[in-house]
């Protein structure tokens, strides 16, 4: 098989209340689709059904049909091939009126019709397109090698072979070095016919498709070893053939392959499995209805009932063997064996005239085979052969070694070109690394400069707060002292803000636990209240910006002084607690002591300044705060909308 048509995809489209209906349609290939089983015959015979219109939709699904089914059934393959050929004449298209009778010829062939094949494939031969002309080529030969004429068979596996090589055509080389492994091992020359098959497995491997011929040449390679008495290698791709051949089905091959099998078992000694492959080998031909398969089963059950001594049932075999063949069999090399082993039967049951004359037969046919001018023709073939062969040698070490010089070439002006980038990427290199070198500098200079200034504001705000403090010390009034001593704790929550900017890797954003910590110490230091306060700063690491950081801290500040004023008169002891935790985008802070509380007259007013100036710090961060009910003071702050820190 050459290539099949197997259904893929569903074109043209018909359009029905919002879907769509596709009929069915295939394409050329060779894959895996299911196994080529009968369902897939049915289906491209409903497209044939479906594609009534004579066209080359039509057609390709007719030849697909008849020459797919002609490994099945002639008969019925012809019946395809001969609805295709009248529809493409009636149309007047030559090009398809060729190739139904390239197809035609070939299954007459098979039909034990040479001469009617031949006048069909002849008719082609100036019709078909060039891709089609090994594969008539191949038919051609096959015509002639059924004929008896191994000569010209081995002409037209040239043919094959020489359009192959011009064509770069794997599958017409393969192709042509498997038909001439055929040939040379009808010729008893088993070692060229080897080389020649393993050089065609070699092709076919290469294509990589299972089809009819890789199949068929399985069995050529598994015959020659056979002859080569390499059992085990032979029996190898027999079986191989045979698993193709049962997967796609193709009954001629496993016809083939399981003749070639008897002659195996036989040399086995394994007479069982011999007359049980010549049945199988059989069953296939007639499923085929092909005479020449007929032929060469009952030939081969025949020579198992010689190997088990059953002379009888061997004459009976043979006798059939050569009815089947009739008068006009072509391929005496066949024909020749059976009347062989038919003179060897007559000779052990005392037949002598009658093995006589079988064997006269023999030698006859076996003479239109083996004949010095059939040798001195197929010697000057192979000389053509090996001639061919140096000279596609030459042609293709001149093609590699025209590939190197360019690849020479190519290696050379790309390795100039790679060069030339690299020295460009390396001027780019030393560019980028100017120039971020110039940036570290500047960044550099700049950290130096965010950093110096928040040291002198932090320093401003450290003078202002001495002069406070200093400012103090010289007010003799209570009241007046502790409003100096809270303005001074407010100075220096700011410049703490900038000591923590300054003194920490991150120039844009302060880590609040730690300034909650070291605000929280300084302002009970400065109320004096170290011993007797406590504060409890329990909270993830989190780091806010300067903007949102100052007015949190001022508000901190504002708190932990009221605590420390009103919170603990008569305690010995206290505790401040301060978390600030982050759902993005809103900041939530808490803060809450132990001490004795206290209830506001009007929350929504605050009369002291503290209070003021924590409700203007909440609303400038866009927050809300409320008090809750606790055992000392509890308030909670909600600060929406809230930026993400800059990390430096």
């Amino acid at each position: 098989m050459k290539f099949l048509l197997i259904l893929i995809g569903f074109i043209p489209c018909y359009f029905f209340s919002g879907f769509v209906y596709q009929v069915p349609t295939y394409q050329p290939v060779f894959s895996y689709p299911p196994d080529f089983e009968q369902e897939y015959l049915n289906d491209l015979s409903e497209l044939v059904q479906q594609a009534q219109q004579p066209d080359s939709l039509r057609w390709e699904i007719l030849w697909d049909l008849s020459y797919y089914t002609h490994t099945r059934n002639l008969t019925r393959a012809l019946t395809f091939a001969d609805m295709g050929l009248e529809e493409a004449k009636s149309e007047k298209n030559s090009l398809w009126e060729g190739r139904f009778q390239l197809i035609k010829g070939a299954i007459l062939l098979r039909m034990d019709e040479p001469d009617q094949a031949e006048l069909y494939l002849r008719s082609a031969q100036n019709k078909v397109n060039n891709s089609d002309l090994w594969l008539l080529y191949t038919n051609l030969g096959y015509v002639y090698e059924r004929r008896g004429d191994i000569s010209m068979a081995f002409e037209w596996a040239k043919k094959t072979l020489d359009l192959g090589l011009a064509t770069a055509d794997l599958k017409a080389q393969a192709m042509a070095y498997s038909d001439i492994s055929y040939l040379f091992w009808k010729q008893g020359k088993f070692e060229t016919g080897l080389n020649y098959g393993l050089k065609s497995l070699e092709l076919f491997r290469n294509r990589g498709v299972d089809d009819l011929d890789f199949d068929f040449t399985h069995y050529v390679v598994g015959n020659n070893y056979l002859a080569l008495s390499q059992l085990d290698q032979a029996e190898s791709h027999f079986l191989q053939s045979i698993a193709m051949g049962e997967r796609f089905g193709f009954y001629n091959n496993l016809s083939d392959a399981y003749i070639s099998l008897v002659s195996l078992y036989i040399l086995k000694k394994d007479f069982t499995a011999a007359k049980k492959a010549g049945s199988k080998a059989l069953n296939y031909a007639t499923l085929l209805d092909n005479k020449f398969m007929q032929m060469r089963s009952l030939l081969g059950l025949g020579e198992v009932a010689i190997a088990r001594g059953n002379f009888k049932e061997a004459e009976n075999h043979l006798l059939s063997s050569i009815e089947v063949a009739g008068e006009d069999f072509g391929d005496h090399y066949f024909l020749s064996q059976a009347y062989e082993n038919l003179s060897e039967v007559y000779e052990k049951t005392g037949a002598a005239d009658k093995a006589l004359t079988a064997f006269k037969t023999y030698h006859r046919l076996n003479q239109t085979i083996f004949n010095q001018e059939t040798e001195q023709k197929t010697a000057a073939l192979m000389s053509a052969l090996d001639l061919a062969q140096k000279e596609n040698t030459i042609k293709q070490q001149a093609f590699n070694l025209a590939q190197q010089k360019k690849r020479s070439t190519y290696w050379f002006v790309g390795s100039i070109l790679l060069l030339v980038f690299f020295l460009l990427l390396f001027r780019g290199y030393r560019i980028i690394k100017k120039k971020n070198n110039l940036l570290e500098i500047q960044n550099k200079e700049k950290t130096f400069l965010v950093r110096e200034t928040h040291h002198r504001i932090k320093n401003n705000l450290q003078v202002v707060s001495s002069l406070l403090s200093l400012q103090s010390e010289r007010i003799t009034d209570p009241e007046m002292q502790q409003i100096m001593i809270e303005s001074q704790n407010r100075v220096q929550s700011m410049g703490l803000v900038h000591q923590k900017l300054y003194q920490g890797k991150n120039l844009a954003c302060i880590e609040m636990r730690d300034y909650f910590s070291k605000l929280g110490e300084d302002i009970i230091f400065s109320f004096g209240a170290l011993e007797k306060v406590t504060l409890k700063c329990d909270m993830e690491p989190i780091e806010l910006d300067i903007i949102t950081a100052i007015p949190i801290g001022l508000i901190i500040n504002e708190l932990i002084t009221n605590s420390l004023k009103y919170a603990f008169p008569n305690l010995s002891s206290g505790q401040i607690t301060i978390y600030l935790e982050r759902t993005d985008p809103t900041l939530t802070l808490h803060y809450m002591d132990n001490g004795i509380g206290f209830e506001e007259k009007n929350p929504d007013t605050p009369t002291g300044f503290g209070a003021q100036l924590i409700q203007l710090l909440t609303a400038q961060l866009d927050g809300q705060i409320r008090k809750l009910n606790h055992e000392g003071t509890y308030y909670l702050l909600n600060f929406q909308n809230v930026n993400q820190p800059v990390f430096s």
